[in-house]
């Protein structure tokens, strides 16, 4: 970061303060550049000798038609966006105004107590070199008018002009000093705050992608089981194909055609398996939509009926509609998917995978139940935690359970876990209703 950027780092910040800032310097450069022009047209029109006159106010027409073109060339460099520059050529003509409005009065006019003040802003806005340039430029022409033009002063006042000149030019470059302190501990704190900036920026794409890898381990998990249990599936159906095929060699033409019939109808019903495997295997995240739990699950139950093993009886017991819920339908249906495979892994043999839905007053829910051998009291405050499994080594990584408890904390929901050894598991998803449509959402 350079001198030159400091203007523009203000900018690029977008804040209301900086960018009204900015319009009030632009049209003050712009309102000024008119009344110097303005007044000083107006002293050559209505009064004689009034070019560089002390009997008017500043000085006459000279200061303000030399320093009218530098509030101008201000003015459009603010338009251009070029604000260093802009700055700089603004603080040049308010220097150029008050030396020439202040030679022919004297080192007692009151104007030349401005510098001080000009030379803190020039040094603090510009930076040290442009500042403190002007500043010695200032207390330099005061210097050298004082002493063109002692004759206008009384001798016996003389030691006091040059007392005063030289005190006024110490506060002036004091000023400046001090302006230079102040531009660096801004600078300071601005490249400070812009490497915590980066820092911040760093650290949270970081983050953005380990839990974008996280997805991925979590999909390709899911996806994994998924495809086994499709395997499964799709070997007994090549098995039916395979038997249909010997029968039709043995048989006449239309055993054959029967053959082929049945070879059809069981390839459509293997079909509805490489669907789904697909569907999870798809990238797309989704997005956060006002969606019907009892819906999103019935089509979920139609889906698992078509992978999971014979040995699993799968219900549904969902009302027809329930009240709206805000949350990534896919992201849901991902969940129902961890705990169903969750379920299927505990039982052995033969067992039963019940789906209920429904609401109360505030919330509404969806519960996954299962027949299997149920969880621990001491496992159930630990089944969330990520890695951690009961499963043998090599065949669970502990992070299926850990995705939807995170799922549903960033849907505003809660997850309820009610087990017992030798009674089963149910896990109950509870999630906030959606606003009504005309009464706008309301953040949990």
């Amino acid at each position: 970061m350079s001198e030159e950027s400091l203007f523009d780092f203000l900018t690029s910040t977008r804040l209301p303060v900086v960018a009204s800032l900015s319009l009030l310097i632009r049209w003050a450069s712009l309102i000024l550049a008119v009344a110097a022009a303005g007044y000083g047209l107006t002293c050559l029109l209505l009064f004689d000798g009034s070019f560089w006159s002390t009997e008017l106010p500043w000085s006459g027409a000279f200061p303000a038609l030399a320093s009218a073109p530098l509030f101008l060339m201000a003015w459009f460099g603010w338009r251009q966006h070029r604000l260093q520059y802009a700055a700089m050529v603004l603080f040049i003509a308010l220097f150029t105004l008050t030396v020439l409005a202040n030679w022919p009065r004297g080192a007692f006019s009151p104007a030349w107590y401005l510098h001080p003040v000009l030379s803190l802003l020039a040094t603090t806005c510009l930076g040290v070199v442009p500042g403190l340039t002007m500043t010695l430029v200032a207390v330099a022409a005061m210097l050298v008018g004082t002493w063109i033009e002692p004759g206008s002063v009384p001798a016996e006042l003389l030691p006091d002009v040059w007392i005063h000149t030289a005190s006024l030019s110490a506060v002036a470059l004091a000023s400046a000093l001090a302006g230079a302190i102040v531009n660096r501990l801004v600078f300071l704190a601005l490249m400070t705050a812009e490497a915590q900036r980066r820092k911040n920026f760093d650290a949270s794409r970081a983050l953005r992608h380990r839990e974008k890898l996280l997805r991925h381990a979590l999909r390709v998990e899911t996806v994994g089981d998924i495809a086994g249990m499709v395997c499964h599936q799709l070997r007994n159906a090549f098995q039916v194909l395979l038997g249909h095929v010997t029968m039709a060699g043995m048989g006449d033409d239309e055993e054959r055609q029967r053959r082929l019939r049945l070879i059809e109808e069981t390839l459509q019903q293997s079909q509805p398996l490489l669907d789904q495997l697909m569907r999870m295997a798809h990238p797309d995240e989704g997005t956060i939509e006002r969606c019907d739990l009892a819906a999103v699950l019935k089509r979920f139950h139609e889906q698992a009926q078509v992978v999971l093993p014979g040995n699993l009886q799968i219900t549904c017991e969902a009302p027809d509609a329930v009240p709206p819920v805000l949350l990534n339908e896919h992201g849901l249906m991902h969940a129902l998917w961890n705990l169903v495979i969750n379920a299927r892994q505990a039982i052995e043999g033969d067992g039963a995978i019940t789906m209920r839905c429904g609401s109360d007053r505030h919330q509404v829910w969806v519960e996954v139940a299962d027949t299997g051998p149920g969880i621990p009291k001491d496992e159930q405050e630990r089944i969330f935690d990520p890695y951690f499994t009961t499963k043998p080594i090599g065949q669970g990584t502990g992070l299926g359970l850990t995705a939807v408890a995170r799922f549903v904390r960033g849907s505003n929901g809660i997850v309820q876990v009610e087990s017992e050894p030798g009674r089963g598991t149910i896990f109950r998803l509870r999630f906030p209703r959606a606003a009504r449509a005309g009464a706008g959402v309301r953040s949990a």
